[in-house]
C-alpha cells in the first residue's frame, strides 16, 4: 500500500529533479510501509537515515542550479530546505534516543511537507530553470 502516488502534479517538468523526487516518495512510501508493518527499529533507523542522507543530495542539486543560474528565490527556497534537514535531524535523534514513537502522523508530516514543498515551492522555479536549458 502506497501513501503516495507519482503523478503529473509532483512534476517539475525537470527529468533530473523529477527522478530525485521520485527516489524520495519512495522512500516515504517505505517508511509507511514500517511504520504500517511495525517493522523493526534499527529497519525504521536505518530508513531514517538514508531518507536524511538523500534528501541532502536532493537539495545539493537543487542549490546547485540555483548558484549556477544565479535563481532570485534561492535563499528563501535554501531556508525551507535546511529547516526541512534540522527537522528530521531531530526526529532522527529522538527515535534513536526511545524520546519518540514513529507513527502515522510522522508519516504524513514527511508526505504532506513533500507534496506541498514540490507543488508550492518547487514549482515556482520550474520555468527559470528549464529557460537556462536544465534537464
Amino acid at each position: 500500500m502506497k501513501l503516495i502516488e507519482w503523478d503529473e502534479n509532483l512534476s517539475v517538468k525537470i527529468d533530473s529533479i523529477d527522478e530525485q523526487h521520485k527516489v524520495l516518495v519512495d522512500m516515504i512510501n517505505d517508511f509507511y510501509e514500517k511504520i504500517r508493518t511495525k517493522a523493526a527499529n534499527e529497519l525504521i533507523s536505518e530508513l531514517i537515515k538514508k531518507m536524511k542522507n538523500y534528501t541532502v543530495v536532493h537539495f545539493t542539486t537543487e542549490e546547485r542550479y540555483f548558484k549556477q543560474y544565479n535563481y532570485p528565490d534561492f535563499e528563501a527556497h535554501k531556508k525551507e530546505h535546511q529547516d526541512f534537514v534540522d527537522k528530521v535531524v531531530d526526529l532522527e535523534k529522538r527515535f534513536n534516543s526511545g524520546k519518540v514513537i514513529l507513527s502515522f502522523e510522522i508519516t504524513n508530516f514527511l508526505k504532506e511537507w513533500l507534496i506541498n514543498h514540490i507543488q508550492g515551492t518547487d514549482m515556482k522555479y520550474t520555468n527559470f530553470l528549464i529557460q537556462k536549458g536544465v534537464k
